[in-house]
């Protein structure tokens, strides 16, 4: 699109230029004039074209600032915090003790649920107590002991926990002692986490020896006196 500069001047040097020959005048005095506009016309274009902004060129225009994403990290695998040893080993004590206490509690209503014999210790709970027992015996190797003693109750006892074993009564006197003993092992699964929190660093003092003593020698009087009975 050209300016009215532009226009304008190119009029004057169009209509001139007619006049002149129309009327087959082009002396001296008209090439003068048209001398005189056409440098006029030339000025006038170049400060047109000075003054004029620079267009943006096809791909000045087509190129578009698009908004930076934010960016977002992922988290990656090593900042996940997993549980420690320890808390490993406080967890696993946990539901030990709590199949002990369940078993505890069947044993101790004669193995039976409204009178009839039930599957309260058949291989799928003895099997949660030995699987946990087991991973203990690494975990906990300072309390490993009682750990071996569980795996090694089951299979000892395990004919006689039975339905059919159940139903028999052959073995309903025995199902006390055993309730006793599984007593026996929780107490000495979650008083192991006690005393290690009690006594971090490992060391047995005099208190602790003899407090041990003492439950030792109140339950081999409870073993005795069942046996008398």
């Amino acid at each position: 699109m050209s300016s009215p500069i532009v226009e304008a001047g190119g009029s004057r040097y169009l209509t001139i230029f007619a006049v002149g020959s129309i009327v087959g005048v082009m002396d001296g005095q008209v090439k003068a004039r048209l001398i005189e506009e056409g440098g006029k016309l030339a000025s006038d274009l170049l400060r047109t074209l000075i003054a004029r902004p620079q267009r943006a060129t096809r791909t000045e225009e087509k190129t578009v600032e698009l908004p930076q994403q934010p960016v977002t990290s992922q988290p990656s695998a090593s900042r996940i915090d997993l549980p420690t040893s320890e808390e490993t080993t406080v967890e696993l004590r946990r539901r030990l003790a709590k199949e002990l206490y369940r078993a505890e509690l069947d044993l101790a209503a004669g193995m039976k649920i409204a009178g009839k014999p039930c599957d309260c210790l058949s291989n799928k709970h003895t099997l949660m107590l030995e699987s946990a027992a087991e991973e203990l015996i690494s975990q906990d190797p300072g309390n490993a002991g009682v750990y071996q003693e569980i795996i090694d109750w089951i299979p000892r006892n395990a004919r006689k926990v039975t339905p059919e074993a159940i139903q028999s009564g052959k073995y309903t006197s025995e199902y006390p002692t055993m309730a006793n003993e599984f007593k026996a092992f929780r107490k000495r699964v979650m008083g192991s986490a006690a005393e290690q929190a009690d006594n971090p660093t490992g060391v047995l003092t005099l208190e602790q020896a003899k407090k041990m003593a003492a439950e030792e020698a109140a339950k081999e009087v409870e073993r005795a006196w069942k046996l008398e009975d």
